[in-house]
């Protein structure tokens, strides 16, 4: 059982090894949670290679969700502002704070934006996720002329502009122009390296700039010394490290250039519970330059050190080497390197840095199995959370029917027809509607979790028409400490209560026991006008059938609990899942729809099949299914949900086309968890739910039964 929390703060090289390390060796009773506010971190190693278009952005990202799965550390997907080191709190932007026993910071830095203008007209190398989206809208104007400027003269800025210019070629109609402040460029290297650096930039036809030391920046222009200007359309940042802000209001002691104090042990000079790493920390006793090589060295270190720290043992001092080997990307597939005055240059450089950074970024993307803190109880397939953890539909439909009912005047339970919720008059006018919901959980990241938890519950009576006004919860948390299960408590209440709060539905009391693992479950009540009620059943043949949310959440999850689901896929995912169905309830009040249910555990197949009555029939059309990104490439790998199994009987009711593709019939199956609505409806009304949804898709339309083998058909004809 854990009884500390270990947090890492930001996603960079130091932590990235950390999570690799700890998967190997954890530490006892510690959890361990990263915090970022990316699910990808790049090796910036390999960014210049990226822009030149020597690599995917896949080959320089380290996935962050998948690394974490697999190592058994949690993952929270948000951006630290702030630090409370006294009360051993991190606040997250519009999440409830983080509690920790330990923590340790490498979130990097970024370039320092403090002149004039710059933060408003200039685009930094970091991060570099909104960077390399900037790079590629460049791309797509590069055919205009234009000029293009780089500041910073340093290793990154000459790497960043020779792959530029690399990128656009030799017929560019861009002009480029690098920018320094200094007499010569690349200061402190060997007379040789910056020789065969200049004859690189001559040889790609970029204007060098020296002692132009910027003063402002406009939009259109850089202004520098003695109010000299040049024009340019745009202007990328790539000078000397700044510090984040939030270490400033955090309390721990900082060095003079507003980087976090550290001693050589790593340590916080003020705080000895606070650890830092990378960029963002400084060694006050021996301050090194802001290069990579130095956050990759510290990563076994700081494991060493944290490990003797939860043990209250002493601390080990770390050892760097006072030089390190430089190689400098040239743009074309060579490079130039040097260690003091040992110089190094050509093509072969080039390979052998390929073949190192190559190296580094498979320790993180050929991950094998997962590790043993992850590992299950042995069961040959680990089974399904989320919506995927439904008892089968043959389990609950042969038990069901056999159990005896009370019928009351007026009531009409969910059990007898097979209903998203119960329904019953309350008072004249209205309609009571109740349901419930709820599964294992399916993250760590307890906050998103219990978001998601409330809109899934939601949906049941969003798909009624009705008004959700109160729920109750029930709570199970996983067995621990009570420290960390207070912790946990914390977040996931507080998701529940910010989602509660967002759709305006009071939280009106629940209930909380202790268990083998985290579960929800709500009990969500709302009401209705009965004229307004919405049912599954009552579609007509000729209507159309729309769906308000792509499909995929099932597979994409079921990868993710072995460490396999893409950081694209799960963000994905999570976009949907946290978007509530109340949108696309409030449209349809606008009109008279003739069913209504929303995609869950059953899948649309499932579900579908629950709308049809004996005389009505669907046409689906396999083309206009949408699907999560990264769920059909998930499929084509061989990834179910474990509920899938369960679910291949409802086949035996579909007909498929021979040219509708086998993940197009896998995702008719796939489980959602918070899926969107299936809606039926006359055709004339599906244009102004389109206008009103534009996210819906109409995915085919109802049918007379008689006119068809089986009760649905799914053709790969073009979208309706």
């Amino acid at each position: 059982m854990s009884e500390r929390d270990l947090v890492l703060i930001g996603g960079g090289h130091c932590h990235a090894l950390l999570i690799r390390r700890l998967a190997m060796k954890p530490l006892p009773g510690v959890r361990v949670t990263l915090i970022s506010e990316h699910s990808e971190t790049p090796y910036s190693g390999m960014l210049p290679g990226l822009i030149a278009g020597h690599y995917d952005a896949d080959n320089i990202h380290i996935d962050l969700n998948r690394l974490c799965r697999w190592a058994g550390v949690r993952f929270i997907r948000g951006r630290v502002n702030g630090l409370d080191a006294d009360a051993k709190r991190i606040q997250i932007e519009n999440q409830p704070d983080v509690s920790y026993d330990k923590v340790s910071i490498d979130t990097g830095s970024t370039p320092d934006l403090s002149v004039p203008g710059a933060r408003d007209f200039v685009v930094g190398v970091k991060p570099v996720s909104r960077f390399y989206a900037r790079w590629k809208r460049l791309l797509k104007n590069a055919g205009q002329p234009g000029h293009w400027g780089v500041v910073g003269a340093g290793a990154g800025g000459i790497e960043l502009i020779l792959a530029m210019a690399h990128r656009l070629g030799p017929d560019r109609s861009i002009t480029l122009h690098l920018i320094h402040h200094g007499a010569a460029i690349l200061p402190g290297a060997p007379k040789t390296v910056r020789r065969q650096v200049e004859a690189a930039l001559q040889r790609h036809g970029i204007v060098v700039h020296r002692q132009f030391r910027v003063h402002k920046v406009t939009a259109t222009s850089l202004v520098g010394n003695d109010d000299q200007t040049l024009a340019l359309d745009q202007m990328l940042w790539c000078t000397s490290a700044a510090a984040p802000d939030w270490p400033a209001q955090s309390g721990l002691a900082l060095a003079d250039n507003g980087f976090i104090a550290v001693n050589p042990q790593l340590q916080s000079t003020s705080h000895p519970d606070v650890f830092a790493a990378g960029d963002v920390a400084e060694l006050i006793d021996d301050p090194r330059p802001k290069a990579g090589v130095y956050a990759v060295r510290e990563a076994p270190f700081l494991y060493d050190n944290l490990k003797r720290a939860f043990a209250s043992r002493s601390l080990q001092p770390i050892r760097l080497q006072n030089r390190f080997l430089s190689l400098i990307s040239l743009g074309d597939k060579t490079a130039v390197g040097h260690r003091g005055p040992w110089v190094i240059h050509g093509a072969w450089v080039w390979r052998w840095k390929d073949r190192i950074d190559r190296a580094f970024m498979d320790r993180f993307q050929a991950l094998g199995a997962p590790s043993a803190m992850m590992q299950n109880d042995g069961a040959d397939t680990p089974h399904c959370a989320g919506c995927g953890s439904k008892l089968a539909p043959t389990i609950l439909a042969d038990t069901l029917d056999q159990l005896p009912r009370h019928n009351r005047p007026g009531f009409s339970p969910a059990l007898g027809r097979a209903e998203d919720a119960a329904s019953w008059q309350a008072t004249p006018g209205h309609l009571q509607v109740q349901s419930i919901d709820g599964f294992r959980a399916f993250s760590d990241d307890l906050y998103r979790f219990g978001h998601v938890g409330v809109l899934h519950a939601l949906s049941d009576l969003h798909a009624m028409g009705a008004q959700p006004i109160a729920a109750q919860v029930w709570v199970t948390l996983a067995y621990q400490h009570p420290r960390l299960q207070k912790r946990d408590y914390d977040r996931l209440m507080s998701g529940i209560a910010d989602a509660l709060y967002a759709e305006d539905v009071v939280l009106a009391g629940g209930h909380s026991t202790e268990g083998p693992e985290n579960q929800l479950a709500l009990v969500a009540q709302g009401e209705v006008a009965p004229e307004r009620l919405w049912s599954k059943q009552g579609g007509q043949p000729g209507d159309v059938l729309v769906l308000t949310k792509a499909l995929g959440t099932g597979v994409i999850l079921a990868a993710d609990m072995a460490a396999a689901a893409p950081a694209n896929a799960m963000e994905a995912a999570w976009a949907s899942m946290t978007h509530s169905n109340q949108e696309a309830a409030a449209a349809l009040r606008a009109l008279r729809p003739s069913a209504v249910t929303d995609v869950t555990g059953f899948g649309l197949l499932g579900h579908l099949l629950e709308m049809l009555g004996d005389d009505v029939g669907a046409q689906l059309e396999s083309t206009a299914l949408p699907a999560l990104e990264g769920s059909l490439a998930l499929f084509e790998a061989g990834w179910q949900s474990s509920l899938v199994p369960h679910l291949m009987p409802y086949l035996n009711h579909c007909q498929f086309d021979a040219a509708v593709p086998t993940a197009s019939r896998s995702l008719l199956l796939d489980p959602q968890t918070s899926g969107g609505l299936l809606i039926a409806l006359n055709p004339t009304d599906w244009p102004v739910l389109q206008a009103a949804l534009p996210g819906s898709v109409c995915i085919g339309q109802l049918t007379e039964r008689a006119q068809q083998p089986t009760a649905v058909v799914a053709s790969a004809n073009q979208p309706l």
